[in-house]
């Protein structure tokens, strides 16, 4: 696979997993799951704050070719999915989003909530990767 072909999978991966995973993010709050559970995030489902989110989640999407549990997509994107959210909690949502100390002004269960929804969008990608992309050295 040349390596454009390789960046463009990965780029896709990742804007797919930010795709799913704002969805989700914006169901559960819209359902009133996430601020039941002490994460009062409720997005809008706008353009201006999905195009964003996929665009930064297509970048991310560099991480899967990390080599690590290259038999399991699960494993790898539930592993990979943890450094974007680590940026979420000690940079987006402290500095950019004003939202303190790993976020907590947006309500005690962030820091879990936010985890699984970067778990949810690294496994998106590296079962995007495995199905789609298959001949990707690190799958």
């Amino acid at each position: 696979m040349t390596a454009l072909k390789t960046l463009l999978c990965v780029f896709v991966a990742g804007a797919l997993g930010g795709l799913t995973s704002g969805l989700v993010v914006w169901l559960f709050g819209a359902i009133g799951l996430t601020p039941a559970t002490g994460f009062n995030m409720v997005p809008d489902l706008t353009f201006g704050w999905m195009s964003g989110r996929v665009f930064a989640s297509g970048i991310w999407g560099i991480i899967f070719l990390i080599p690590i549990y290259t038999a399991s997509p699960l494993k790898k994107g539930a592993v990979l999915g943890i450094l974007p959210w680590l940026s979420s909690i000690l940079f987006f949502l402290p500095y950019k989003m004003d939202a303190g100390f790993f976020g907590l002004a947006l309500g005690n269960g962030t820091p879990l909530w936010t985890l699984f929804f970067g778990v949810f969008w690294g496994i998106t990608g590296t079962l995007f990767l495995a199905r789609v992309c298959p001949t990707l050295k690190f799958r």
